[in-house]
């Protein structure tokens, strides 16, 4: 992904009751990854989720396991999950980083060894640094508060997806958190306002969700370039400033200007409508202005597929329906979105639908010539897109998808991928309104 995460996230789940005292918590937690909510934000093909705090075993600039007490570390792996098949494993780090870069990846090769002996064949490693104390993270859940058999379903409709925070794993990961709201489409040059529209699709999907509690709710968030200071506007979640406990005249008059110039802002409004007390919010903020070409005919251009003959959009997509979208090799979104991308073409391309990914990494021929074998590929790529993406179509963050109506105009745009359901269910979508187009002319 070409856009930056602004917000670190780090999961983890308890393997013993909660530590009294920092020399009692463990350098590690492990669990197992099981909710729709931990598949999507932890880790879609793990089994199991481990995090290790590396600064507690980089001593004097060099690695000392003595604290991570391996043996119990191995055991928890071991009984994570029956199925021991793969592990997210990640190295967590406290600003300041300890260690140089070189020693920070010789202690992340020794840990996924150990990794290895409680039997896990697929082991993914990777190193993240947050500001948050461990202690604090260990001990912000107490394991009483763990439904038995949670799970986390995702409720989702075209606008909205929505889960339950309810396990311990997701709620290290997600923080003081009770339920997510992530909005599909991103905050954009066009947003003025939280449409009815989306308050609609928020309030019927939360309120369809079942609850244990309502504290706080977080909102996902992601924008374009010009989208960025309207979600501070959007999504204050400054709560209203509380009468300090004093008499004196300067605190009471400094309280009644701050009471004075106070507003709710309207996401805060919305959530407190359906119950919580605050809300938070995470924000991936994204470059481009892909929101301009809402309503133009789609950048015509010619570019070279795979098999080296030219394809030119307006004749490839003439009098039908299209999905445009830009991709590379190395954004994992991307790669989760392209077999679906070619189950849809198998589908619908008979029915007069047409898909084309343009690769706007510019990665060579031969890396996506064997990407596109080894994941049997079967929708239309051309190469050599980076400056159509960056120049003609504004993308600022991978994968953005453009759809196009039989006229050839853009009709909306997403970035990222969200599911297989709302991607085909946009296609029928598109496909019903040709039809119809078509049933008008002919009549």
């Amino acid at each position: 992904m070409r856009y930056i995460q602004s917000l670190l996230l780090y999961g983890c789940c308890m393997i013993s009751c909660a530590a009294s005292s920092a020399e009692e918590v463990p350098n590690y937690f492990v669990a197992s990854i099981s909710t729709e909510l931990q598949r999507a934000t932890v880790s879609s093909n793990a089994d199991t989720y481990a995090v290790v705090n590396c600064n507690a075993l980089i001593v004097d600039d060099d690695v000392n396991l003595s604290a991570l007490n391996e043996p119990d570390f191995v055991a928890a792996l071991k009984n994570a999950t029956p199925d021991r098949s793969s592990l997210r494993l990640v190295c967590r780090y406290q600003f300041p980083e300890s260690g140089d870069r070189s020693l920070r990846k010789r202690l992340e090769k020794k840990l996924s060894e150990i990794a290895a002996t409680a039997g896990y064949q697929d082991i993914s490693s990777s190193q993240m640094s947050t500001s948050a104390a461990w202690i604090e993270a260990y001990q912000r859940v107490d394991p009483d508060d763990e439904i038995a058999d949670a799970k986390e379903p995702l409720t989702e409709n075209r606008r909205v997806r929505v889960f339950p925070v309810t396990t311990r794993l997701s709620k290290f990961v997600h923080g003081d958190t009770d339920c997510i709201v992530e909005i599909i489409h991103p905050i954009d040059g066009r947003t003025t306002e939280i449409s009815a529209e989306l308050k609609s699709s928020i309030r019927e999907a939360v309120q369809s969700t079942e609850l244990s509690q309502k504290h706080t709710l977080l909102f996902k968030l992601s924008s374009t370039e010009a989208g960025r200071e309207t979600i501070e506007k959007l999504f204050d979640a400054r709560l209203a400033p509380k009468a300090p406990d004093t008499t004196n005249p300067a605190l009471l008059d400094f309280f009644a200007q701050q009471k004075k110039n106070y507003t709710p802002s309207p996401a805060l409004l919305l959530a407190q409508e359906l119950g919580f007390e605050r809300i938070q919010y995470s924000h991936s903020p994204g470059g481009g202005a892909p929101e301009k070409l809402i309503g133009e005919s789609a950048p015509n251009f010619k570019l070279t597929q795979l098999s080296g003959t030219e394809l030119e959009l307006q004749s490839f997509i003439k009098d039908r329906p299209a999905l445009i979208t830009f991709w590379g090799l190395a954004c994992g979104p991307c790669r989760k979105e392209a077999p679906w991308l070619s189950a849809m073409h198998d589908k619908y391309s008979p029915h007069g639908f047409s898909i084309v990914a343009i690769n706007g990494y510019n990665d060579k021929h031969e890396a996506v010539a064997e990407y596109v074998k080894d994941e049997h590929l079967s929708h239309p790529i051309v190469l050599g897109g980076r400056v159509v993406s960056d120049d003609h179509y504004h993308v600022g963050a991978y994968p953005t998808t453009f759809w196009v109506d039989s006229k050839g105009n853009v009709i909306d745009y997403e970035v990222g991928f969200t599911s297989p359901k709302q991607l085909e269910d946009r296609i029928k979508q598109l496909l019903g309104d040709a039809e119809s187009q078509n049933a008008d002319h002919r009549d």
